[in-house]
């Protein structure tokens, strides 16, 4: 029997079925941990940017948006954590908790929130969240291991545009058309349009915007690369003025001084603080506007060539409510400077402070032509036009140098003429500017 060889093979096996075993129940051990460190990081992702979309909210709210400020980062970030099965130690009372009332033996949960000034050398607004789950260790105890921390840490950013655009579509596409020069190099062109040719390049080849653009939908070309510095299918851009847009629409004749609207036969009898009607439906505009003017009724024109059109020492502001509007052509000269704060009824007290530097304001509802702001080749609009229910067609600023103030937010924008584009001095006035918060997950 002692020569005999049979059966050593399977003695043989069992001898190795023993570290074998082990080795695959701690394998089956180290599973469990990396799934508890899966569910760990889920809850750590979620409460990170739930974090942060709070702190944008002390940041800088969106216009037309809502916040809730009623509780802290560090609450909104728990509580996420919470409806994700991760709460501190008898801290489970958050709306949608998960968490259970006891844990088990040698197991603990934490959840910590902190706002962070930078992160990874980068200064910024960042909430950082670092979700733990200690629990004792069973067959890893031969290692040495008496209890395991699987650890998950998420950061999650707040980005604003660091270049805001001076060009924002509301509704529909930015399109050039013909042969326009548009330059830009400190602020980019933008559309809320969620079409495939959002910003759009017709038949030309020769345009180049340097600075960054942005839209929700795609940008489509005819030729060249005026595509590449333009970022795709992003969130919408919030209107900055949906505010001043909503309490002019609400004006009302009785709202101004008197209680009526008077009769402009020209601008020479406009008096300060009351809105013009326009003589049998119109209204020619030349020579030096100096201060706010709103109009009630007729069709606003600057229609001839030999037409110029200025601002006097407190600047032009011009402001069509009810059914007035807006009509340039024939190639007048206008260089015209916004009014820093525009005048106006008490109504306008609650957005006052969002008309700085509001140039042209039309409320006119959409209509197939638009308004048309085009001059000659040496006019400039330099303020803010505003125009949120009609297509606007856009050929100034051709000569204007320097720091300006010259953004369109309009529901449509053409380009049909050489412009050029800089909104430093609407930032430095603080005029209210097209800009969008992005949250999102930086670690």
């Amino acid at each position: 029997m002692l020569r005999c060889r049979r059966g050593s093979a399977a003695f043989a096996t069992v001898v190795a079925l023993v570290p074998l075993i082990g080795v695959m129940a701690l394998g089956g051990e180290a599973g469990s941990w990396y799934v508890t460190r899966q569910r760990a990081q889920g809850a750590a992702d979620a409460a990170a940017y739930s974090g942060a979309l709070r702190l944008a909210c002390d940041n800088a709210p969106q216009p037309g948006t809502t916040c809730s400020t009623t509780q802290s980062v560090d609450y909104r970030g728990k509580q996420v954590a919470a409806q994700n099965s991760f709460c501190n130690s008898g801290d489970t009372s958050y709306p949608g908790a998960t968490c259970a009332a006891s844990l088990p033996t040698g197991v603990s949960k934490s959840v910590q929130i902190a706002t962070l000034t930078s992160w990874n050398g980068t200064a910024g607004n960042y909430v950082q969240a670092t979700v733990s789950q200690q629990q004792p260790a069973y067959l890893a105890q031969l290692l040495g291991l008496s209890t395991i921390n699987v650890v998950a840490t998420a950061v999650a950013g707040v980005d604003s545009l660091a270049k805001p655009p001076c060009v924002l579509a509301l509704k529909d596409s930015v399109t050039f058309q013909g042969s326009p020069t548009v330059s830009s190099t400190t602020c980019g062109i933008s559309s809320d349009s969620s079409a495939s040719n959002a910003i759009g390049f017709v038949g030309n080849n020769g345009i180049q915007v340097s600075a960054p653009s942005y839209t929700v939908g795609g940008c489509s070309q005819t030729g060249g690369t005026q595509c590449t510095g333009v970022l795709t299918y992003q969130q919408p851009i919030p209107d900055p003025l949906s505010a001043v847009g909503a309490a002019l629409a609400k004006l009302k004749t009785s709202d101004f001084p008197g209680g009526t609207a008077g009769q402009c036969a020209s601008l020479l009898s406009y008096e300060a603080g009351s809105c013009c009607n326009a003589p049998t439906g119109n209204l020619s505009l030349n020579g030096t506007l100096n201060g706010t003017y709103y109009f009630c009724s007729g069709t606003i024109k600057i229609s001839s060539s030999s037409t110029t059109i200025t601002s006097g020492a407190l600047g032009t502001t011009l402001i069509f409510i009810g059914s007035a509007t807006l009509q340039v052509n024939g190639g007048p000269l206008i260089q015209i400077t916004a009014v820093k704060n525009p005048a106006g009824p008490s109504a306008l007290s609650s957005v006052s402070s969002k008309m700085v530097d509001l140039l042209i304001y039309d409320g006119e509802a959409y209509t197939k032509g638009g308004v048309n702001l085009t001059g000659n080749t040496s006019s400039y609009f330099n303020g803010t036009v505003y125009i949120p229910n009609t297509p606007v067609t856009y050929g100034g600023n051709s000569s204007q140098t320097g720091p300006g103030c010259y953004q369109v937010i309009a529901y449509a924008v053409t380009f049909s003429g050489n412009t050029t584009l800089d909104n430093s001095k609407c930032i430095s006035d603080g005029a209210a500017k097209p800009n969008v918060q992005t949250v999102r997950l930086v670690q």
